[in-house]
C-alpha cells in the first residue's frame, strides 16, 4: 500500500508541527481569531503547491477574485503563468451573494445552498484528476454566515470528493461566536487545525500559531505554537494590522486612504465605479493596512466580511450633509465594529456650509469619547470630481495620533 503523501506549506516550522506537511485528502482548518488574517498563511502554503506543479482551486466566498489576485501580488508572489496554464483556477461564490455577476469562468450561481458549492467543486476538480489538487476554501465563516450552522456538514461531502480525486484542502475560518455545537463540529470535521491567535493588552502586542489538531499522526506536541510575521513581499513573516475606513457614499473615503498611504489602489467592483480602497501605511512604528469600505446600501453584504478582522475604525463623515449621519452609525453596525477603537473624520470641514466638530458630535450622537477631527483639502482649486482628493498631512497625523492612542 503506498505511503500517503506529504505536502509542504514552506511555512517555517509549520511543516514540522504537521508531521511533514498537509496530508493528501485532508483538510486542514486555519481557525483564525478576530483581528488575525489567516489568508496569508493560504497564500504561501498555494504558491509552494503550484512551484511543485500541484493544481490549486480556490473557492472565493468573503472576496472578489481581483482582490484575492491583487492581495497575493501585494505578498510578492506571481501566479499568472498558473493561471494562464489552468493549474490556478477560482470558483466563484462570492459574486452570487452580492447578486453580481460573475467574472470567473467558473462559478456558483446560488452560493447560499451548498448543494450547490459541493455539484461545482466536483466538476471543477475532475476536469484534471491527473495531479495533485489544493483546494482552497475562503471562508468558511461566510460559508455559516450564508448558509446555516447545517453548511458545516456539507464539508463531509467535500473530503470524499477529495479521497476520490487526488485532492486535499486549507480552508480559512473565524472564530465569532457561534454555538460551541458548530465550533464542536469544525474541529472534529477537519483533519488538522492551526490556531492563528494574539497574546494582546489593549492592542496585538504578538501573534502566533498554535497547531491544536493534526490527526494524521494521532497526536499534538505540547508548545507546538510559533510567534509568525507577515511581510510583503515574503509572506508569513510579520503582523499588519488592520483599519477600518467606513462611511456613505461620496464622504471622502477615497481621499482619506490615498492621503494617508505610502502606496494606495482602488479596485473596481462588478463592473462599476464603485471601488472597495486598500492602502498602507508606516507611522510612528505602526505598520497598517487601511480598508476602504463602499458606501452604498446594496454593497452592505461586504461590509461585515471587511470589518470582521479589524482593530481599529475611522468612520468618515461629509461635514456639509447632515442627512447621511444615520448612514454612518449603521454602517459602523454592520461593520461589527461596536466596541473597537474609532474616530471620526469630518471631512470637507473647509467647505461653505460645513457644520462645526461639535454639531458634527451632536449629530452623530457621540459621547466625548469618541474623537471628532477635521479633515481639509491641501487646495481647494484642485479638488476634482471621482479623483481622490489629497489632504492636508498635520490633519491626517491627528486622525492617526488619535486613533492609535486609543489602540494602544
Amino acid at each position: 500500500m503506498d505511503e500517503t503523501k506529504i505536502f509542504k506549506t514552506n511555512i517555517p516550522k509549520l511543516d514540522d508541527y504537521l508531521d511533514g506537511g498537509l496530508r493528501e485528502f485532508s483538510v486542514t482548518l486555519l481557525w483564525a481569531y478576530p483581528g488575525i488574517d489567516n489568508s496569508p498563511f493560504a497564500y504561501q502554503a498555494m504558491v509552494e503547491r503550484l512551484d511543485k506543479g500541484d493544481r490549486c482551486i480556490y473557492v472565493n466566498q468573503s472576496k472578489m477574485s481581483n482582490a484575492i489576485l491583487n492581495e497575493i501580488e501585494h505578498y510578492g508572489w506571481d501566479i499568472k503563468p498558473c493561471i494562464e496554464n489552468n493549474n490556478f483556477i477560482f470558483l466563484d461564490a462570492y459574486s452570487g451573494l452580492i447578486n453580481a455577476d460573475s467574472k470567473s469562468e467558473y462559478a456558483v450561481k446560488n452560493p447560499r445552498n451548498p448543494t450547490e458549492i459541493t455539484n461545482e467543486l466536483d466538476k471543477l476538480i475532475k476536469l484534471d484528476s491527473s495531479k495533485n489538487t489544493l483546494v482552497v476554501y475562503d471562508s468558511v465563516s461566510t460559508l455559516i454566515d450564508h448558509c446555516g450552522s447545517e453548511s458545516v456538514y456539507e464539508i463531509e461531502k467535500w473530503k470524499t470528493i477529495f479521497r476520490e480525486n487526488k485532492a486535499f484542502g486549507i480552508f480559512l475560518f473565524t472564530k465569532w461566536p457561534y454555538e460551541d455545537k458548530i465550533l464542536d463540529e469544525l474541529r472534529n470535521v477537519s483533519d488538522a487545525v492551526v490556531e492563528l491567535k494574539a497574546i494582546e493588552e489593549k492592542v496585538i502586542l504578538r501573534e502566533f500559531f498554535v497547531v491544536s489538531k493534526v490527526g494524521w499522526n494521532g497526536k499534538v506536541r505540547k508548545g507546538a505554537t510559533a510567534p509568525f510575521k507577515i511581510t510583503a513581499p515574503g509572506g508569513v513573516m510579520i503582523y499588519i494590522p488592520k483599519i477600518l475606513v467606513t462611511g456613505p457614499f461620496n464622504a471622502g473615503k477615497t481621499s482619506i486612504i490615498h492621503s494617508l498611504s505610502d502606496a494606495a489602489v482602488s479596485v473596481e467592483r462588478v463592473g462599476t465605479t464603485i471601488a472597495l480602497d486598500h492602502g498602507h501605511l508606516e507611522y510612528r512604528g505602526f505598520s497598517v493596512d487601511l480598508f476602504g469600505t463602499p458606501g452604498q446600501e446594496r454593497f452592505d453584504p461586504i461590509l461585515e466580511m471587511l470589518g470582521g478582522e479589524a482593530l481599529g475604525v475611522i468612520a468618515v463623515v461629509d461635514s456639509t450633509n447632515p442627512d447621511s449621519f444615520p448612514r454612518v452609525k449603521e454602517m459602523l453596525s454592520k461593520t461589527k465594529s461596536a466596541g473597537l477603537p474609532s474616530i471620526i473624520a469630518a471631512n470637507k470641514n473647509d467647505l461653505p456650509n460645513a457644520l462645526s466638530v461639535e454639531e458634527i458630535r451632536d449629530g452623530l450622537g457621540l459621547g466625548t469619547t469618541t474623537p471628532v477631527l477635521p479633515t481639509t483639502a491641501i487646495d481647494l482649486s484642485k479638488v476634482e470630481d471621482n479623483k481622490p482628493t489629497e489632504l492636508k498631512t498635520e490633519q491626517l497625523h491627528a486622525l492617526l495620533d488619535a486613533l492609535f492612542s486609543k489602540i494602544v
